[in-house]
């Protein structure tokens, strides 16, 4: 279903603690995860619960990285400006 290009994209954006996330969101056990993020042939219902958890989880990551570097650049250009 998935490309191993696609799987090492994702996996790759992936934080440390996407794993447990993924577990968490899925109930899918971790070695399952695990075998899918190295490239491992799982069911196909099961890539497609892990591959849409783990979109989900580096789109939070973005929007929340986005609204840290807002935040900084908020208050290094106050310093500035003082």
């Amino acid at each position: 279903m998935f490309t191993q290009d696609d799987v090492n994209i994702l996996k790759n954006q992936l934080p440390s603690s996407a794993v447990m996330e993924i577990y968490r969101r899925t109930r899918i056990s971790r070695p399952t995860i695990y075998r899918f993020l190295n490239g491992e042939k799982i069911r196909t219902r099961y890539q497609l619960k892990i591959y849409s958890a783990a979109l989900k989880i580096i789109e939070r990551d973005k929007i929340k990285t986005g609204k840290i570097r807002q935040e900084r650049s908020r208050i290094f250009n106050t310093e500035l400006d003082d």
